[in-house]
This record gives C-alpha cells, structure tokens and sequence, in this order.
C-alpha cells in the first residue's frame, strides 16, 4: 500500500508542476483517504488551495501537515506564508513561537522571521483588511497645493516639501494626497519605515487607493524587501489592473531575485497594456540577454532604441548582446554611438576595450582602459584588464596590485597576484592559497597543475601573444586545422601565418550543454548563426564532428603546424584529437582554448588531451598557458 501511495504522490506532483490542478487535487484527497495525515499530501493541497487564493482552504491542511512533521521547514514556510496572505499577524507570531519549540527556526525560517518585523505585519495586516471599510470622506489640498508641493519634490527640495506638507496636514490630517507626498519625500531621503508608516496611514483612510499601494511596493523594492513589494505592486493590480508601470516594477523585482521566467512575463504582460514602454522594452531585453536569448535580447533592445535612438544605456546594452553573439565590430560600432551620446561611461569604455581586444586592437583597448580609469580613477575592473593586455609579468603585477587597492576583496585579483609572484619566484602567495580555504578554487587548481610540471611554461596574458609565441615556435610551411571557428577570428589571426587553413564548426553553436560549473552554457551557445566565414586560404567543413571528420580524414591530408581546439566540450575535443591524429607529429603544436580556469575545467579539454595521450602511449610538454584567456599549448611526445 505505501508503494501504491508513493507512486499516487509522485503522479500528483507531476500534474500539480504541469498545472492540471484538478488533476492533483484529487489524487491529493485520494491519499488522504487512505491516509488523512499523510504530510505530503495536506502540505500540498495547501499550497495548491494558496495558488488558486483560497488561503483560508489551506489553513487546515497546512496544519495538519505540521503536526505529522513538526521538523519540516518548508512546512511552516508555506503555513506562515498563508497566514501573511490573510493578515493573521497574531497567527504568524505563534507559529514561530511553535517552530522554535520544535527547534525548526533556522535557516531560510530564520531569515522570514528577521524580515517580518512589526511594520511589516503591519503592511499585510493592512492589505487582508482592504475590502473591510469604506473609505473616509476627507478635504484634500487645492490643486495649486499640491502642484507646489510636487514641484519641489521634482526639483529635489525634498525636506522644503515635507515641511509644507506638515503645516497643510495640520488642517487636513487624513490627506490620502498629503500623505503620499509625505511618502514619496522620505522614500527620497531612504527614510524608509518613516516613508511606510505614512503610506500605512494614507491606506486606512482610502483602502482602495491603488497609488498609495504603489507608492508603498517602490519603498519596498528600494529598501530590498522585494517579495513584500511584489505582494503590494499585486495589490494595486487588484485595484488598477491597467498599471503597467506596476508590472515593470514587479519583472524588476523578480530579475532581481533570479525569478527570471517571472520577470519576462511581468514585463511582457507590461507591454500588452503599454506596447510603447521604453523602459520595459530595455528591462525585457536585459533578462533575456542573462537567460540566454540574445537574438530576442537583441529584439527587446531595438524596439527600445526605435523609441528612444539617442538612449545611450540602450545602445551600450545592444553592444553587450552582439557581443555575446561574436558580432564585435558591430559591438564596437554600437559601443562608440553609446559614447558620443555619453562620452563619460567607464563601464562602456571598458566593454569597448573588451571588444577592441577581441579584435586584436590591443593598443586601442589599452586607450579605452585607461579613459575608463581616467574618467573614474578607483575602477578596479578597467585595472585588472589593464593587467590582461600587457606581455610583461611585472607590469602585470602593477595593474593587479592597482586593481587590489580599489577592490581589496576582488578574488580574481589575488589568485592572479600569487601565480604571478611565483612566475617571479616568490612562493609564499601560492603556498598560502593552497593552505587556504581558496585551494579548492578552480584558478589555484590550474596553478597547482602547471607549477607541477617539470618546466615552468612561458606566460601570456592575452591571446594574440599567446598566438605569436605558438607561430614563433610552429612549422610556417605546414597549413593549420582549427576545431571550433566561431565568427573565425582566431581562423582570420593565423592565416595571416600559415597562409592555409581547414576550420570544422557546426556553426550553429554547441552541440550539447556545456556545464563548466558556476552556470550552463546552453546547447546552442557561441553559434555563428549558421553563417560560415569566408576567409582567403580558408577551408570550412561544416556539421558535427562526429559526422565530418570521418570522411574528411578517410584521404591523405597534409601535416599540421597547429591544431586550435576550441570546442570547449570533452566529447567534441576526444572526437576531434582522435580523428586528427593522422596530421599531428613531434613538431605540430595542439592549442587548447577551454582548458584550465573553469569551474570543471578537468573534465573538458583537459580530459580529452590525457585520455588520448594514455590511449597512444602519448606524453606532452606544456609550451605556454594563459591563466586570462584559459588557453595551454602543448607539443606531444613518443608519437
């Protein structure tokens, strides 16, 4: 029976994720026929009547589920959410005296508790007792009034228009209007409970003012308590379904809490009602860009710029999609309109540099990164990038010691100064992270492997030295294959050298989800749009590797020089090593792009080279690495 149980439950939740709510709902009461206190089952009807506003239904359940495992946090967390809901202040402070003496009140619990104060309760206590009473007939300020006191909130005078405020609401003291004002200027002065308990005031004497509750839900959001803000932009919704400014604020909060899904739709629902909102077009654009979606990222953000074609956040947030598309020198084009509109935007003189050096303009980046510092001389950002663009370790060291004076917690920084130092010769640094709780951490990892090899590799910092060095020590002769082309602009560098190329790309991006750790490069990421280069000297053999690179090696091909992996993937890379074998020798030089600094870096290329290399009684002998651009070069041994 309790496997027959188990299984109605595990369907009940499938249907209860799919939304087929009646569906769950009767599979729910089905075990709860079998077994009435079953904890599941009570605690999720509960949150499934909660879905559907029926809080008061999910009371008795939720309940029910406490008393069969009182030990359950996500338990009270649902309960006492229900209770918020109704406004059951009272209720909310004896479940937590109930938690605590079932000793559940930490973690996420305790947090709720910190953030429920009593001004808090207060504003859900408010929201229950909306629809209760009528609103009170009262004067409000003659219109003059009140354009004077907006006036001087407009201009910043904000302490000169709370002190009119005060000396009209002497004669008008349950002014909705007067109270608002009241609020808006503490708000803007980050008097914040003050700026509450005047939107509170304001509520009791109209209930159903769908601006105050606005009002209240933007101090919210500006003092961070964003699930609370969301409960009172929704509750001017209820009021004012048309607000689409409310459904722009509601998508702000929900991107900031990560709800990225949600806050998409807020937005989109926002430009139903307003198709020509500027603002949310961009805030659209924006998620979409963090979920992944840039060519609709990019969408969102020219509909924007139609609006507004002199935005300059509009058009340095389009330099940012298309260069995350590979498109860098119309990301360069869109960065430099950004600048004339505000030549005074270090961050976008940084993403400029970011884009020039992508484009090997590494003198013109250098320009850009030092206008960023000069515009804002603090910018730890431009200063650690100033460190990735010089061929010096010392000068390297002067900028990342320059970044850590700024920013003396940028991680980044001080793994980078202790691999530099020990470059230099000075252990210690190393030697510290690795006692460290920093030893685990994905950089000290490639410093550990690399300051083990027999000889110290040379360094680089960018890539297009990284290339020059490689060349330097390549046969020119010999033409070169590159895994992975991209846009082709690694392809377009060493033609130049090698004067014959062979590049192999699906180029519709990766064929898989890349999981490197810290996030998901999604199935599809770096695509060249299906457009395949054309580059003098270059040859391109387009699909998956696993289909090409068969028929393509099946005839004679010439010896390589250099061989770019640069498919990031383990499968990709062992498909593209173990087919290639027949044009590498003791003098081709095989670069890997991907292959230390990521999170699981020895899980993608790194595997691939020394499973290949165990396969073929292989060795090899690391030539150069970047701990910036994550590239090594390698020349094998015994082959």
């Amino acid at each position: 029976m309790k496997l027959n149980i188990e299984q109605t439950l595990q369907q009940a939740i499938v249907a209860h994720k799919e939304g087929e709510l009646q569906d769950a709902e009767n599979l729910y009461r089905t075990i709860l026929q079998s077994e009435p206190l079953h904890p599941d089952a009570n605690h999720n009807l509960g949150i499934l009547a909660v879905s559907v506003d029926k809080a008061t239904s999910a009371l008795p359940f939720f309940k029910t589920a406490l008393e069969a495992n009182p030990k359950a946090e996500q338990f009270w967390l649902s309960y006492i959410d229900a209770l918020k809901t109704l406004g059951l202040t009272d209720d909310i402070e004896a479940a937590f005296t109930n938690a605590k003496s079932a000793n559940v009140v930490q973690g996420a619990l305790a947090q709720l508790e910190q953030k429920l104060t009593k001004q808090t309760l207060k504003i859900y206590e408010t929201i229950a007792k909306k629809s209760r009473g009528p609103s009170v007939t009262t004067k409000e300020p003659s219109d003059e009034q009140v354009k004077y006191l907006m006036d001087l909130c407009s201009q910043g005078q904000l302490k000169e228009a709370l002190s009119g405020v005060s000396r009209i609401l002497e004669e008008l003291p349950n002014s909705n209007i007067l109270l608002n004002i009241s609020g808006i200027c503490y708000d803007g002065l980050m008097k914040f409970d003050a700026a509450i308990n005047n939107y509170l005031n304001a509520l009791s004497v109209s209930p159903d003012n769908a601006e105050t509750y606005y009002n209240l839900a933007n101090t919210l959001k500006n003092r961070g308590d964003l699930k609370t803000a969301i409960d009172c932009y929704n509750q001017a919704l209820k009021i004012k379904p048309d607000s689409a400014h409310a459904y722009n604020n509601i998508g702000h909060c929900f991107f900031e809490t990560g709800k990225l899904k949600a806050a998409i739709s807020s937005f989109k629902q926002a430009l139903l009602i307003k198709p020509e909102f500027t603002e949310v077009h961009s805030n659209l654009g924006q998620v979409l860009f963090v979920e992944g979606h840039l060519t609709s990222a990019l969408e969102s953000y020219n509909k924007a710029l139609l609006l507004e074609p002199n935005h300059a956040v509009i058009l340095a947030s389009i330099g940012i999609v298309l260069q995350g598309q590979g498109k860098t020198e119309e990301a360069i084009e869109a960065y430099n309109k950004a600048l004339l509109k505000n030549p005074d935007d270090c961050r976008t003189h940084l993403n400029l540099a970011l884009a020039l050096n992508d484009m090997c303009e590494i003198d013109r980046s250098i320009t850009s990164c030092k206008k960023a510092l000069e515009i804002r001389p603090d910018y730890a950002a431009a200063a650690f990038n100033l460190s990735a663009l010089t061929t010096s370790i010392s000068e390297s060291k002067n900028w990342v010691e320059n970044c850590l004076q700024h920013e003396p917690s940028n991680s980044e920084a001080k793994l980078m100064l202790g691999a530099l130092k020990f470059y230099e010769g000075d252990k210690s640094n190393f030697n510290e992270l690795m006692d460290s709780q920093l030893k685990n951490h994905p950089w000290v990892r490639s410093f550990k492997w690399v300051f083990g090899l027999t000889d110290l590799p040379k360094l680089h910092f960018h890539r297009w030295a990284f290339y020059d060095y490689v060349v330097e020590k390549s046969q020119k002769n010999r033409p070169f294959y590159e895994f992975g082309v991209f846009r082709g602009s690694s392809f377009k560098y060493l033609i130049k050298v090698f004067k014959k190329g062979y590049g192999f790309d699906t180029f519709t991006g990766l064929p898989e989800d890349w999981n490197i750790g810290n996030h998901i490069e999604k199935k599809g990421a770096y695509s060249g749009d299906g457009n395949v280069p054309s580059i003098k000297g270059g040859e391109f053999i387009v699909g998956k590797f696993e289909d090409t690179l068969p028929g393509f090696f099946s005839e004679s091909r010439p010896m390589a020089s250099v061989i770019n992996f640069d498919a990031d993937l383990y499968s990709s890379t062992i498909c593209a090593l173990n087919f290639s074998k027949s044009v590498i020798d003791k003098d081709t030089i095989l670069i890997f792009d991907e292959f230390i600094t990521n999170e699981s870096w020895e899980q993608d290329e790194y595997k691939a080279l020394n499973e290949f290399c165990l396969q073929n009684n292989y060795s090899y002998e690391v030539l150069s690495v970047s701990f910036i651009t994550k590239q090594v070069a390698v020349r094998l041994i015994g082959i």
